[in-house]
């Protein structure tokens, strides 16, 4: 017996030992270094492998590393996010890399996916530590709790008159409540009006059309989940004042799967959310089926690690290279890997659809076009198709990209461009047909072309010589026209984020106004007066969708606490940031800095255009940038309740402290409690029952 004991213990002891002996990862953030104001940090290798013909893997946003005296290995960045640490030696039985670089502003930015690459064996990922600096939780904003009843939803409905009794009805769905008491067309009434009356237990609905039934529906489902099937005799009437009410989801960088994807319909249906734009391809994945292109999606939906060349360099092979979250296995679930089926596209567009949600599709071109340059490379090489190959061997161009690419632009010379941008339209068209829910338009993105892209093409020195040409922007117009006379052919229209419609010649700028269904506008700081550009597109005769990222980045953080997740390039945005935004006061839309101190209105649209098409701003749109995103808690995290206050004001664009100069104004700060305490009381019950992640107070 103790012989097979002291046996047991010598297996377990041997196992404890290869265990410990297993190559693993510290990260280590020190303080801040006050000669510098830079950040201090260590990564530190126990048991790596010997010799020196490894490197490690790791994915972080691009940091310039001052390497420090002590440093056994040098950290190089590749692309994008991806960087790789390399011995300078053999390392013995530690490597260590102390280095400076920006502080680390959320502990979530730290670096990640660590994963030892040795020739000729299986990528390993590592088992990492994290060492973080002593971090506190930040106050959210301050709110006084009121008294509400039932009626108190979001959005508010605009007028509500009360009765005496009450009515016994029980919980009922939105499709129960949409059978049981058809509604009433009533004519004359602005699009998605509808009208609700309930008196001694009877229910009367009107509409002006089927959005606004199913709005009454809807509306009527939250009062009598709020009253517990027992509410009191009520009569509304109520529509938008705003049409679009949207909702981007970037699901290139990281994946959303189409259950979760319904999962998302079901809620944002309840806030009478009505457009679902979904961002499908990026330069860090191709996210749906194209058929006829297998390799498209065999390439870029998935991720693994570049693999060495003959010459020491490395070479994206068989996959995109790893990116936000360093996942290097093609074939391991999560965000890093997958795409929608034609299957798959169709039913989330059908359910949208049945949810009074129009699904508008994007691809992002002709910057941020990576994935599927690679991917169509990828095609080409595997079937000898060169019709559809959409890089040019001899293209020299020297371009950096906000997001660390310099290969990521579509060439707009080549015809292959124009075939490839056609088939995707002819795809999306007959999805959307066999979903019964008729494309409208095709966003094509449209933004950060990278300054340099194009000028080395061959193709696209020879378009403009032959045209007399000398800008870049013209080879822009040239790829407009192209894409909006292939769109026109269709009968659809286009949409674009703000570049697309600036810095255009006049001709093109015309028929860009017939054909361009909307231009979504983020960039909306005060500084500078770029928070004038929605209304001098406007102005100009386009339709604006209000994108601000002062107040509808949902990838940005609720506030500056390093243990939040998100960004804050610009600025942060929480639920009283979101309720700020005024679709037609928009130089007012921050009354509070991403401190909370209040801001000085009185002069904010001094000097500043003057909207005279208010007609042309057609709604508003959260954006939903998933850099910084993991899993499906993360989406639903940074959406509810911070996106709340936007879609509160896309159905309710005129508050009554709309063009108040007092950022404090009582009825301000009366209207913020009601709208929080809802929140808090009526929907985030909701939320938990629904069984989601969110932004707890």
């Amino acid at each position: 017996m103790k012989t097979e004991l002291f046996s047991a213990i010598a297996g377990l002891l041997a196992m404890a030992c290869v265990c410990s002996c297993k190559p693993a990862v510290t990260f280590t953030e020190g303080p801040v270094d006050p000669e510098t104001g830079k950040g201090t940090f260590s990564i530190v290798v126990d048991n790596p492998p010997k010799g020196d013909n490894w490197v490690i893997w790791f994915s972080c946003f691009r940091t310039v590393p001052q390497i420090l005296d002590g440093s056994n290995a040098t950290i190089e960045h590749l692309f994008g996010t991806l960087h790789k640490i390399t011995p300078t030696g053999d390392c013995g039985d530690k490597v260590t890399v102390n280095f400076l670089a920006n502080p680390l502003k959320r502990q979530s930015w730290a670096p990640e996916g660590f994963t030892l690459d040795i020739p000729g064996t299986a990528p390993v990922k590592l088992e990492t530590k994290y060492i973080f600096q002593e971090a506190k939780e930040v106050e959210l904003f301050a709110y006084e709790p009121v008294q509400i009843d039932e009626f108190a939803i979001v959005p508010q409905p605009k007028t509500l008159v009360k009765g005496e009794g009450k009515s016994s009805l029980g919980i009922l769905s939105v499709d129960d409540i949409l059978q049981k008491w058809p509604a009433q067309t009533i004519s004359g009434k602005p699009a998605g009006w509808y009208s609700i009356e309930l008196t001694d237990g009877k229910v009367t609905i009107g509409a002006a059309d089927s959005d606004g039934a199913f709005y009454a529906a809807v509306t009527l489902n939250k009062i009598l989940r709020n009253a517990g099937g027992e509410p009191t005799d009520f009569t509304i009437e109520d529509w938008p004042d705003l049409q679009h009410r949207g909702l981007m989801l970037d699901v290139a960088r990281n994946f959303t799967t189409k259950d979760d994807m319904l999962k998302l319909i079901d809620i944002l249906a309840g806030f009478k959310v009505n457009v679902l734009h979904i961002h499908i391809a990026e330069d860090e994945g191709w996210r749906i089926e194209i058929p006829g292109l297998p390799q498209l999606t065999e390439f870029s939906a998935f991720h693994s690690l570049p693999e060495r060349q003959e010459d020491g360099s490395f070479k994206e092979v068989k996959h995109l290279a790893p990116t936000h979250s360093g996942d290097f296995d093609p074939n391991a679930p999560g965000s890093s890997n997958g795409y929608y089926t034609k299957a798959d596209y169709i039913e989330i567009v059908k359910y949208a659809h049945k949810n009074h949600i129009r699904v508008i599709p994007e691809v992002d071109t002709p910057g941020h076009f990576r994935a599927a340059l690679r991917g169509m490379d990828y095609y080409c090489d595997q079937t000898g198709d060169e019709t559809l190959r959409l890089t040019e061997p001899g293209d020299t161009s020297k371009y950096y990209s906000v997001q660390y690419f310099n290969d990521n632009a579509l060439n707009v010379a080549l015809p292959a461009s124009y075939k490839f941008m056609e088939l995707l339209m002819d795809t999306f068209i007959a999805y959307h047909n066999e979903a019964g829910a008729p494309l409208t338009e095709f966003h094509i993105g449209g933004d950060e072309v990278p300054h340099g892209a194009w000028m080395g093409s061959p193709a696209c020195q020879a378009l403009m010589q032959e045209n007399g040409w000398t800008t870049a922007a013209e080879l822009k117009a040239y790829y407009m026209r192209n894409i909006m006379d292939i769109a026109e052919a269709k009968g659809i229209k286009i949409a674009g984020w703000q570049e697309i419609p600036q810095r255009l010649d006049p001709a093109t700028e015309e028929q860009m106004k017939n054909v361009l269904a909307f231009t979504n506008i983020w960039s909306t700081r005060p500084q500078g007066h770029s928070d004038e550009l929605p209304y001098k597109m406007a102005n100009k005769g386009f339709n604006v969708i209000l994108c601000n990222m002062t107040n509808a980045y949902a990838d940005f953080a609720y506030n500056s606490s390093v243990l939040e997740r998100g960004h804050d390039w610009g600025g942060l945005v929480d639920e009283r940031r979101s309720f700020c935004l005024l679709p037609f006061n928009s130089y007012s839309s921050v009354r509070f800095d991403d401190q909370g101190v209040p801001a000085d209105l009185t002069d904010a649209a001094t000097g500043k255009t003057v909207l005279e098409a208010p007609e042309r701003i057609l709604g508003v749109q959260a954006q939903l940038w998933t850099e910084t995103i993991r899993n499906f808690d993360h989406v639903t995290y940074y959406i509810f309740p911070k996106m709340l206050g936007l879609w509160e004001r896309g159905w309710n664009a005129h508050p009554v402290w709309e063009f108040s100069k007092d950022a404090q104004d009582p009825a301000f700060t009366s209207d913020f409690n009601r709208f929080y305490t809802t929140i808090t009381e009526h929907e985030m019950p909701w939320f938990d029952q629904l069984g989601i992640c969110y932004r707890k107070r």
